[in-house]
């Protein structure tokens, strides 16, 4: 060991310090320090040479933080605006052309001395360069491996004031181009974000100090064996340091993580030569608390700790691993032939059907990793619970997550349906360099979440086929990908989402398997809701997509105030389609709603949440031939006017309510196949209860009320219902009413479902309209065609056409604003 004095070995002798104990030392924090630089320039001047100098060359470098992300670090040095508010993130496209120099000093334990030292990385974001104490370790590309350096012999332990070691990350400059990094690294844009491709150390840095051989991967694999007991198959990846063969002992202790229980031992004396050793030890659990989504059962986690020693019980290193059990079997949909769904969809826990609630979720709670702090994950996943999910979405615009989110889901019995990596939406390289690092990058994070219950079906890719030049290729690289990630998960893998549309269908695939139903959104006034959802004959919906705005309060923190009404540019630039957005305010209202702020903001949360509240329980009440059903989104990471039924704020919008009652495990619902009816019309609807739990509900009362415009109750019925069997889903009885009112009204249902004991199972209601059906449908088609030939005109994606100073129109004069008043919006 370098560096160390006759008095400092002294004193490590008196401790004993040769010790029996892993010491970890976490660098991560604000003792960072960072300078941004133009491509190449670092290293010519020396940046990587830096040493310990109190006030030495980067004495004048701004404080950062990790984990983190450059953007967040330079807003918090005041050298950004920030990116969120406006069009700031315009002004910061400088950021990705420069290269990024993290620097950390630091004295270590002295109980790291004489041991095995790792600098290890959880994660950087893309690629770098790392330096220690002038020493170059090596370099690293991709965001989601793991990866480590040996620095037994490059470690100081002298000690200083700042510290004696110096650690140098140069970050590569952001990628520019998506095709060339897909996969180990998320794009960085989309349809609510367009701006800046993130960068930064996203995960943590630390030094763990241990024995020659470490412990590089354990996968615990249950299998149920009785309804009380289970077996624990472990597979242990250790790494002998040293070039010679040495023998040592693993041991493995199981006990309950959130519960009480008996430990579980078992040991195994293993030779273990230079370079990757697997080990595969067994043990059996006879009081098995088994793990199962909120809905089905309790959480019950488990630990096993795994401990290597060598002669005399001299500890080389030890790891804690969390893990439930539980068995995840895919099967059929029952109602489709293998001619029109061939992929199992069905998923089935410890023996169960799991339908999935589910919704997309659209990104860390941050596109900056620096401001997605644990307590933003903490309350969305406690809020995607009580909006009734028992199931997240994480598709192939967004990477896979920090592992804080992965255990939150394990805690809240909310299962995981996760695109293996970020591939989306664009045709793949075709060289094999590319492909095979794709692939390292995929086994890699496999291996990592693999031990997390909450993990239950993994997909290849998000709308890979659809846009693609050359989709036929694309088709070809994730089954491929599925059979590289195979030996490593027995979940199972689904080449992308869709695999039913037309270029889906061009490529085999069967007519009935999976859709993304958003032609309601994008048709603008094309279909209507009633006509449209129960026209979709498919296994499960992995996304269905409806906008709305943000909250008042949550818009006027990022929307300057001289923009918020009528609505400027910045609302443009947050991806606000006006149109798309007029369109279902007035299919759901019978109004526009463009004559005030509050009054648009409102009617678009109303509208996503009476379309999702439509189709969410229209699809329920299909099962079990459909299995899940997914909005798109529950969330987003950024401010957007676009998706999401909780904004960036972490604020509920007022279509969080409308999927919550959609979602309620035991769930009462009517059908009605029309939402406007004519004055004195007889108003028809059906009564159905959907029940995701396993239990039956037995005497049960369904109480319908019929209330006017004015919220008076104009006719109430009740219907017993003998039986409620558990798993299912049923029509019950036939409803109607004469509509109350006159054209421009609105009528109002509410439903209960009570017990014998008459508390309250389920409730709902519903708003519909007294009108006429032909001719709003017609005024509809009106205000989609009028969108549609506006964007033909001045472009899908370009806002500018709603603001006609920005040169959008050809004759504007001086006296048009900047808001869109050509558009119909009060100025």
């Amino acid at each position: 060991m370098k560096n160390i004095s006759q008095e400092e070995r002294e004193y490590l002798s008196k401790r004993g310090i040769e010790s029996n104990e892993k010491v970890v030392f976490d660098l991560t924090g604000n003792n960072w320090q960072f300078e941004g630089i133009r491509p190449g320039e670092g290293v010519k001047i020396g940046f990587h040479e830096l040493n310990f100098d109190i006030t030495g060359d980067s004495f004048n470098w701004s404080f950062a933080k990790v984990p983190g992300d450059v953007y967040t670090d330079l807003w918090r040095a005041g050298r950004l605006d920030d990116p969120h508010f406006g069009r700031n993130s315009l002004k910061a496209k400088w950021v990705p052309e420069n290269e990024w120099w993290y620097k950390r000093q630091f004295d270590v334990p002295k109980e790291m001395y004489d041991k095995h030292i790792q600098l290890v990385f959880d994660g950087v974001d893309f690629g770098c360069d790392v330096w220690l104490n002038g020493t170059f370790l090596g370099s690293h590309e991709g965001m989601f491996s793991k990866f480590k350096f040996d620095v037994s012999n490059t470690i100081r332990f002298e000690n200083l004031r700042f510290g004696t070691n110096v650690l140098m990350i140069r970050l590569h400059p952001a990628p520019r181009r998506y095709s060339q990094v897909a996969g180990r690294k998320p794009a960085w844009h989309g349809d609510y974000w367009v701006s800046l491709p993130p960068t930064g150390i996203w995960k943590p840095v630390y030094l763990e100090a241990t024995g020659k051989v470490t412990i590089e991967d354990t996968y615990v694999k249950p299998t149920i064996t009785s309804e009380n007991s289970a077996k624990l198959d472990l597979e242990i990846e250790l790494k002998n340091h040293e070039d010679s063969e040495k023998e040592v002992t693993v041991k493995i202790a199981v006990e309950g993580a959130n519960f009480s229980s008996e430990t579980y031992e078992v040991n195994k004396t293993v030779s273990v030569s230079k370079g990757i050793n697997q080990f595969e030890l067994s043990l059996n659990i006879d009081d098995a608390k088994l793990w199962w989504p909120w809905d089905l059962g309790d959480q019950s986690l488990y630990n096993a700790k795994i401990t290597i020693t060598e002669g005399d019980n001299k500890l080389l290193d030890t790891t804690d691993t969390s893990f439930g059990i539980r068995e995840v079997k895919m099967v059929h949909n029952p109602g489709f032939t293998k001619d029109q769904v061939e992929n199992p969809w069905t998923v089935m826990i410890n023996g169960k059907r799991h339908f999935m609630r589910s919704g997309t979720w659209g990104g860390p709670p941050d596109i900056f990793m620096g401001r997605a702090h644990p307590s933003k994950y903490i309350e969305l996943i406690r809020l995607a619970k009580e909006a009734n999910f028992n199931n997240l979405r994480i598709f192939g615009w967004h990477p896979e997550e920090i592992p804080l989110f992965y255990q939150l889901c394990n805690e809240a019995g909310i299962t995981v349906w996760q695109d293996v990596l970020p591939l989306a939406s664009l045709s793949l390289p075709k060289d094999q360099a590319f492909k095979d690092a794709v692939f390292a990058e995929a086994i890699t994070s496999v291996k990592e979440q693999r031990n997390h219950p909450c993990l239950v079906l993994l997909e290849g890719s998000e709308e890979l086929f659809m846009t693609a030049s050359d989709p036929e290729h694309n088709l070809k690289f994730v089954n491929e990908l599925g059979e590289a990630i195979k030996p490593y998960t027995p979940l199972h893998f689904i080449p992308s989402s869709p695999l039913s549309d037309e270029v889906g269908l061009n490529l085999g695939f069967k007519p009935n398997e999976s859709f993304h139903a958003n032609d309601l959104f994008y048709g603008e006034g094309e279909f209507v809701m009633e006509d449209y959802f129960p026209s979709l004959d498919y296994a499960v919906i992995p996304e269905l997509a409806i906008s709305s705005c943000p909250n008042i309060d949550s818009i006027k923190k990022f929307i300057p105030e001289d923009e918020i009404w009528p609505p400027g540019p910045s609302w443009g630039h947050h991806w606000t389609d006006f149109d798309a957005l007029r369109t279902l305010n007035f299919e759901v209202l019978g109004d526009q709603s463009r004559d005030g702020f509050e009054k648009f903001v409102e009617a678009t949360q109303i509208a996503q949440g009476v379309i999702f509240q439509y189709a969410l329980e229209h699809f329920r009440t299909r099962k079990p031939k459909t299995s899940a059903i997914c909005i798109c989104h529950y969330i987003t990471f950024a401010p957007d006017m676009k998706w999401g039924i909780v904004d960036y704020y972490q604020e509920k919008k007022l279509s969080f309510d409308y999927v919550k009652k959609a979602y309620q495990p035991l769930l009462i619902t009517m059908k009605h196949y029309d939402r406007r009816w004519l004055p004195g019309e007889e108003f028809k609807g059906e009564l159905w209860v959907v029940n995701d739990y396993y239990n039956s509900f037995n005497n049960c009362k369904a109480t319908i009320k019929f209330l006017d415009n004015n919220k008076t109750v104009i006719k109430e019925d009740n219907f017993d219902i003998s039986e409620i069997k558990g798993d299912s889903s049923a029509k019950f009885v036939e409803v109607t009413c004469k509509v109350p009112g006159q054209i421009g009204d609105r009528f109002f249902t509410e439903i209960t479902l009570t017990d014998e004991k008459k508390n309250n199972l389920s409730s709902n209601d519903y708003m519909l309209l007294v009108a006429d059906k032909e001719k709003d449908r017609k005024e509809l088609r009106a205000i989609g065609l009028e969108a549609f030939e506006i964007k033909q005109k001045y472009g899908w994606a370009n806002y500018f056409r709603y603001y006609p100073s920005l040169g959008a129109e050809e004759g504007h004069n001086e006296a048009d604003e900047k808001m869109p008043i050509a558009r119909g919006f009060d100025n």
